[in-house]
């Protein structure tokens, strides 16, 4: 008897083993629509081909980094030559309020600011 308890529970041991693949297996259908979203090697190649290697990538972060670079450096540029610019009309103002003051003075006439 004890024999037979023994074959009783490797027969449950299977059947539960048996039933857990059956429950964890895909049906022809959930198969099947897996397949179709497979690609193609055709459909492959094409995606490989319009994708950018790493080396391709640098050069183009390297030619954005340049030219970004170029477009700060006219900025400075163009900032200095304002700066430079400011300071000759500063001077020429200066300048020609000297002159105004000379005539004032010159003519007797008081300068209200």
């Amino acid at each position: 008897m004890l024999g037979y308890m023994g074959q009783d529970q490797a027969i449950n041991d299977i059947l539960e083993i048996v039933g857990a693949i059956k429950d964890s297996m895909v049906t022809r259908e959930e198969f099947d629509v897996r397949m179709n979203q497979l690609i193609t090697r055709d459909e492959f190649d094409s995606r490989m081909e319009d994708m950018v290697t790493k080396n391709d990538l640098h050069s183009a972060l390297f030619d954005v980094k340049s030219e970004i670079m170029n477009h700060v450096d006219s900025f400075v540029h163009l900032h200095n030559k304002l700066d430079t610019e400011l300071v000759a009309l500063r001077a020429k103002y200066d300048r020609l309020e000297g002159f105004v003051k000379q005539l004032a003075a010159h003519a007797k006439v008081t300068l209200e600011y």
